[in-house]
């Protein structure tokens, strides 16, 4: 199915292709025939690819070993909270059974030496499979992973065995990284420095949540990367150079003409900037765009602008058949063809005035410059309203959210970033492998324009009107998540790994306990898990953010969520100072009704937070998750004293299900009739050990990590129905396993 949607068209396309490129017009019949017989072979050759690709994904079978492997690291270092990400060829050495290379993305916490791109290590791995998108509009680890051709990811244990066996041999991977590593040290701003190593070589890894969310709000993502944009003002600017050369030398002037002096650099100066920049799909189209033009240009042959993008989608589909699968990929070339249209249609309204203008009207050059500076911010907001509504629907599709204040923000952005940063961040990154002290100027000058820049961007990120939030897919009828109606309630359990997250919704009122944050997560489980839940369902409000202790990573997620989602009131266990807003102590009891739902949180004194969501005549549900037995004794007596009421049809394992978090006494009170496990192992023999430990058949533990993210839809005096996530999801290609 993916390789007839990704193939299909480029074969479909051959017989312009023949008639672009050789001037060979095949008839109509024939060309169908031959472009269907294409088609057929290349889709079968791709989804031989695919399968062989999918074939060498690590097994869950395996999931969890431990094994010693040669590494060379082929990727730029990234840091995620206090551990570093990479991804690197593997040849795994032992145990024996394994033996076998393939492509892992390796997280290394807190290393005793920094790992450099280029370089080889001998390390000791704990190999586990990507994880498939169980929740609720949530990222899908597995699509990603099989569109970058990685089989598994690692994490490097400490050992005595990890050791590193070669240094960097150079080459074009260990440049970009020297580079990025003399901007980060040369300025002293970490946010600039972040800013122009992505300038410079496309290295964003540095780039904060909070500059991500602030360039995604006022619409200049596509300028902090290396854009397409980037990538053709180098070649204008090296073919400018090359023609002031060329008409400088006279030796130049008599042996080569002077355009093709200037394509003979500008392109291949451009090809040599987007691999430096990591050749990403923009700058791909934008290299083959630009030598398609050149080419034409010189060869003294016309074509159509949308010509020239048609064969820059073909080879782009031909060097990746995947990249359908990046979001840069649509943006990309929907962008372009909103661009191409938008001059096209330019060029047509200037021909009718030109057509209908007097003969003694004064030439246009006569124009004041006040008229010029009006019809160039004329155009170029046509410009940008033209590309913002094209890409307006696959931008809502892809991350539900629209910049607004974008399309005034790009008319100042662009020049500063395209005239300014992008000269900064290149400038100052080659005279810093000459000399430090040489490029101190530039990047002082760099710093200054950020500071003035930076804060105006933030200003207008903190506008209500910036961007909207919508998720079009919950507002189609057959694919809008089912709301409770009165009288009813849905708990939504995510898979968070070793963390845990639950969104609770009734008719008109939602809850959200703990937002899946886990020990140096920094919010990242908020943004990536929680925030997409809900505009899956919908929701734009929260009334209560329940938080079950207030620790430093769930006080991260907390402010993360707030951010994204309306936020009326914050309860949690603990203390949370200098908190945005007052924190209700969650561990006093408060019984409260929400459309005919009861709820009611508690907890022992300088505890965690209980949940108990349901009905006096049942079912209902108790979210005792971080207590320990100390508080689960304490609550347990004050259950038998009649101070609480403990009992629950489904309970929600404290700690992951471990035994030493209950007492006794604290199950036999809450008398539950099934078991939610959370964590990142549903092995078989945990799922009896928690059964024993809640004195229930095992069949009645349901483990997150092994069935995935699960709704419970409670009605007073029905049983709960469990509606499981993942069952009601499509089987893309990317999830087949063809060992199966």
């Amino acid at each position: 199915m993916l390789a007839l949607a990704l193939l299909s068209p480029l074969a479909l396309l051959l017989p312009w292709v023949l008639r672009f490129f050789f001037d060979y017009s095949l008839p109509r019949f024939r060309g169908s025939l031959l472009a269907f017989g294409v088609s057929s072979v290349a889709a079968l050759l791709t989804l031989l690819v695919a399968l062989d690709q999918l074939a060498q994904r690590w097994s869950p079978a395996d999931e969890g070993v431990r094994v010693i492997a040669d590494v060379v690291i082929d990727s730029l270092t990234e840091r995620s909270g206090l551990a570093l990400e990479f991804d690197a060829l593997v040849h795994i050495e032992s145990p024996e059974r394994l033996q076998r290379k393939l492509r892992l993305r390796i997280s290394w916490r807190e290393p005793y030496a920094l790992p450099r791109a280029g370089e080889r290590w001998r390390l000791l791995l704990q190999v586990s499979t990507p994880r498939a998108n169980s929740n609720p509009g949530g990222f899908d680890e597995q699509r990603e992973f099989f569109r970058d051709r990685l089989q598994g990811r690692a994490r490097v244990l400490p050992s005595t065995l990890n050791e590193r066996l070669a240094s960097a041999q150079g080459g074009l991977l260990v440049l970009r990284e020297q580079l990025a590593r003399g901007v980060r040290d040369a300025v002293v701003d970490r946010d600039a420095a972040a800013l122009f190593a992505g300038l410079a070589v496309g290295a964003t890894g540095e780039v904060s949540c909070e500059q991500w969310q602030t360039f995604s709000i006022t619409g200049t993502t596509h300028l902090v990367a290396i854009s397409g944009m980037h990538v053709t003002l180098f070649c204008w600017l090296v073919a400018a150079c090359a023609r002031a050369l060329w008409r400088r030398s006279q030796r130049l002037a008599g042996y080569i003409d002077r355009e093709i002096f200037a394509a003979s650099l500008g392109v291949p100066a451009a090809c040599g900037y987007a691999l430096l920049a990591g050749f990403g799909i923009p700058t791909q189209r934008t290299v083959v765009m630009l030598a398609v033009w050149w080419s034409l240009r010189l060869s003294g042959r016309v074509h159509a602008p949308f010509d020239v993008l048609g064969v820059a989608l073909v080879v782009v589909l031909c060097i990746d058949p995947f990249a359908a699968l990046s979001s840069g990929f649509w943006l990309s070339f929907i962008a372009m063809a909103a661009l191409i249209f938008a001059g096209e249609t330019d060029k047509a309204e200037k021909a009718d005035a030109a057509s209908t203008q007097r003969i003694d009207e004064p030439s246009r050059a006569g124009r004041s410059l006040q008229r010029k500076a009006l019809a160039w911010l004329r155009e170029n907001l046509r410009t940008q309203w033209w590309v913002s509504l094209a890409l307006l629907p696959i931008t809502l599709l892809w991350f539900s959210r629209v910049s607004i204040a974008g399309l005034l923000v790009n008319l100042a952005a662009i020049p500063v970033f395209s005239f300014v940063l992008v000269p900064v961040a290149l400038g100052g990154s080659a005279l810093g492998l000459w000399s430090v002290s040489a490029a101190r100027p530039i990047w002082w000058l760099g710093e200054r324009v950020h500071e003035a820049l930076w804060p105006a961007l933030v200003a207008v990120a903190s506008q209500p009107w910036a961007a909207i939030e919508w998720n079009p897919l919950a507002s189609l009828p057959w694919l809008r998540a089912e709301r409770p109606a009165q009288g009813e309630v849905m708990v939504t359990a995510l898979e968070a790994g070793n963390g845990a997250a639950f969104i609770i919704r009734t008719q008109q009122h939602t809850l959200v306990y703990d937002t899946g944050e886990d020990f140096d997560s920094e919010g990242r489980a908020a943004e990536r898990l929680v925030l997409p839940a809900l505009r899956s369902f919908g929701i734009k409000k929260i009334d209560l953010l329940l938080l079950s202790r207030t620790h430093a990573y769930r006080a991260a997620g907390a402010a993360r969520l707030m951010q994204g989602a309306k936020v009326a009131q914050l309860a949690g266990g603990g203390e949370w100072p200098g908190a945005a807003r007052a924190l209700e102590d969650c561990t006093l009891p408060r019984e409260w009704r929400w459309d005919g739902v009861e709820f009611t949180h508690f907890g022992e004194a300088d505890g965690s937070c209980v949940l108990r969501v349901g009905f006096k005549a049942n079912p209902t549900v108790l979210i005792p998750e971080r207590i320990d037995a100390r508080e689960a004794a304490g609550l347990a007596v004050r259950a038998q004293r009649g101070e609480l009421d403990l009992a629950a049809t489904v309970v929600v394992a404290p700690r992951r299900g471990s035994p030493t978090a209950v007492t006794a006494d604290f199950v036999s009170a809450v008398d539950a009739q099934w078991v939610l496990l959370g964590g990142r192992d549903g092995a078989t023999d945990r799922r009896e050990r928690v059964a024993s430990s809640w004195q229930i058949a095992a069949e009645r533990v349901y483990a997150i990590a092994e069935q995935g993210a699960v709704t419970l839809h409670l009605r007073a005096g029905l049983p709960p129905r469990w509606l499981r996530h993942a069952g009601l999801q499509a089987a893309p290609l990317w999830r087949y396993d063809p060992r199966q």
